[in-house]
């Protein structure tokens, strides 16, 4: 029995020799990744240079979200002149023209100015023309029931 306990103790020992080894080599590969890792920082550890990374992205976070806050600040300043009411007709001019080839287009911003357009089609030419609207209400000129009707789906809107 006791020649047996030796070669246990041997056993133990080898593997013992043999954990110390592993470790140790383990241990030379995480401070050769460790040595690349902090290679050229100087006198800088790696904890304040981390540090240092994320108050600079913090600082990179907190100028984006201003840049974004005052271009949308902007954009709304803008935002009401926009024409963003639209109505459109498309009819037939004439009687002999089919496939309702003229329109009227109203668009309008958020304080109802803006235009109306009508194209009118005929088999042997077009014409385009726009009239202002003001508050809802052409300024100037008559509008035909295809332009009130175009005008009416804007301010619909």
């Amino acid at each position: 029995m006791d020649q047996y306990l030796i070669y246990v103790g041997v056993g133990l020992g080898a593997l013992s020799l043999l954990m110390v080894i592993a470790d140790h080599i383990r241990l030379n590969s995480a401070v050769k990744k460790y040595r690349q890792l902090i290679k050229g920082l100087s006198d800088k550890n790696v904890e304040d240079l981390m540090i240092s990374y994320a108050k600079g992205l913090e600082d990179i976070n907190r100028n984006l979200s201003d840049n974004i806050q005052k271009r949308l600040g902007v954009l709304e300043q803008k935002l009401p002149s926009c024409l963003r009411k639209v109505g459109m007709v498309t009819y037939n001019a004439f009687d002999n023209v089919g496939n309702n080839m003229s329109f009227s287009i109203a668009a309008l911003d958020d304080n109802d100015d803006g235009y109306v357009m009508t194209g009118i089609y005929t088999r042997e030419n077009s014409y385009i023309y726009a009239k202002p609207i003001r508050k809802g209400q052409p300024t100037d000129k008559e509008l035909s029931n295809e332009e009130k009707d175009a005008l009416g789906r804007a301010l619909a809107k």
